[in-house]
Formats: C-alpha cells, structure tokens, sequence
C-alpha cells in the first residue's frame, strides 16, 4: 500500500506558533534550510514537507522517526538508511505532500496550474504527447498532466532531472524507463491543482490530510 499524507500550507491555516513548534523537531541541516527562505510562505512549505516526512516515520517505525538520520544519494534523494520504506515529497503554492511505502519506489509531484504556453515546452515531451496536447479541447491541463507524469516518474526513478523529460513518452497511466514499468496514478488534492503518483508496484493508496494535525488546529 502506499500513504499519501498532505497540508495545506494556506494563509488560513499557517501560525508562527505552529512553526515554532515544529521546527526544533527538525534536524540542524533542516533547521538551516527552512530558515534560509526569505519569503515566509516558502519556509512553511520546507517546514510542513519535513513534518510530513516526521509523520511518515512515526507511523511506520517510530524507532526511526528521527529527521536527523536522513541521507541522501549521489542524485540528491533523501532515504532513511536501514529503514525499508521508500519516500517523495513535494511542494506546490499552498500545499505539501509525500507519498510513502514499504514496496518499491514511488514519486510525486504536485503543480498548481498557473496559465503556460504550452509549446514552450514542446521540447520536453515526445512527439506523440505533443501531438495528444495539442489536439486537447483543454491544452493547458493536457500539459499538467504530463507534466506532473513525467516529473513522478523521475523522481520516483531517483535520477530527477539527470534524465531529459523528452528521453521517455507517457501511455495511459504507464510508462518505461531505464528497464523498470512505473505506474501512474492522478491524486485529488484541490481545484486548481494537477498531482500524479508515480510506482514500479501497483498498489492501493490510502490519501490523509493532515491541514490541522501540522498546523495544530483544534
């Protein structure tokens, strides 16, 4: 199975309380990086990210619900060494979100649909995914969901963006890359936004929103 956990990170939910709560839960590295954003809206978004993944580790294995023993690969992947449990995080304008598991690898990504030229992007996608966003009644959500497909995909992958969006094409909730199947699937977070969750495992997924647990809401 896999977890989806998310926060809405929205001015009508966010308090410097809440922050200060958090964030000596946080490890040093962590720590720094949250307070290394200028603009506050982002700080909450590392912040409750990071929370999610404190959350995470709870429910799985409360003996490794430790933020400080994060690692990362060559490719700049957070894992917990030692722990079975694969995760991904990703933020978006007011929302934060992971997906996690104990099988095989999973990706995320979360976009809010702010207007695009799609053909700025043409480079990015195979000539047939091109083709299918160019016919679309609706070409902007056509290019949101590739968007957030193949960005799933590679951070599922681990590789990012060390692979060219181009390098692979999008079937019906499918795709092959570097000899591994990956399965897609769209996640409902709020209007106005695109997410895809990306797995080399198809399996079940259970959704949490944890707005008022992060943000400590009565």
């Amino acid at each position: 199975m896999i977890t989806i956990l998310y926060a809405d990170c929205s001015s009508s939910y966010v308090s410097e309380e809440a922050y200060f709560y958090w964030l000596p839960y946080l490890s040093d590295t962590m720590q720094k990086q949250v307070l290394s954003y200028k603009i506050k809206r982002d700080a909450y978004l590392s912040l409750a990210g990071k929370v999610l993944l404190y959350k995470a580790l709870q429910k799985e294995d409360s003996s490794h619900a430790k933020l400080s023993e994060i690692t990362y690969t060559d490719f700049r992947r957070p894992f917990v060494p030692d722990l079975d449990m694969d995760f991904n995080i990703a933020h978006s304008e007011d929302f934060a979100i992971i997906a996690y598991t104990r099988y095989g690898k999973v990706g995320i990504d979360l976009e809010r649909m702010i207007a695009v030229r799609p053909e700025d992007f043409k480079s990015q996608m195979s000539m047939d995914e091109w083709m299918r966003i160019e016919n679309a009644v609706d070409q902007q959500t056509a290019f949101y969901v590739y968007w957030t497909q193949k960005e799933a995909v590679l951070k599922a992958n681990g590789k990012g963006m060390y692979i060219p969006l181009q390098s692979f094409q999008i079937q019906t909730d499918f795709t092959y890359l570097e000899g591994d199947n990956w399965f897609l699937k769209e996640i409902q977070i709020a209007d106005g936004y695109k997410c895809h969750l990306a797995m080399n495992q198809e399996q079940s997924v259970e959704i949490y929103n944890l707005t008022r647990e992060i943000w400590n809401i009565d």
